[in-house]
């Protein structure tokens, strides 16, 4: 189902990132190229955020260093510190979701979750 967050694509001319929240869930929605990708903004190593520290169409965990690809969710790089331990919440699983984001034709993006 598609949701209507207040988010203009206008906010990326001045960066490729931004963490919005659709039904409680923080996703982050990376601008690559043309298109746009949405992705669960919850690292999969300890459950920290995945803050807005993206370059291209990867998405780095600030807290351990562990790298996403926010196109397919896959874990492409693991944490640098303590990498077996599990994620607190077992609920975040690799790869992470992933969730279709288009343009409305009023400039607003949607998400499909």
């Amino acid at each position: 189902m598609w949701k209507r967050v207040s988010i203009l694509v206008k906010v990326f001319e001045k960066r490729n990132s931004v963490i919005t929240w659709v039904d409680n869930k923080p996703i982050l929605v990376v601008k690559y190229g043309n298109n746009y990708y949405g992705t669960l903004a919850i690292c999969a190593h300890m459950g920290c955020a995945l803050l807005t520290d993206v370059n291209g169409y990867i998405a780095t965990c600030p807290a351990h260093q562990a790298k996403y690809d926010v196109r397919t969710g896959e874990m492409i790089e693991k944490p640098q510190v303590r990498p077996d331990v599990l994620c607190e919440y077992a609920d975040v699983k690799t790869p992470l979701p992933t969730y279709k984001v288009r343009v409305t034709q009023d400039g607003f993006l949607e998400i499909d979750v």
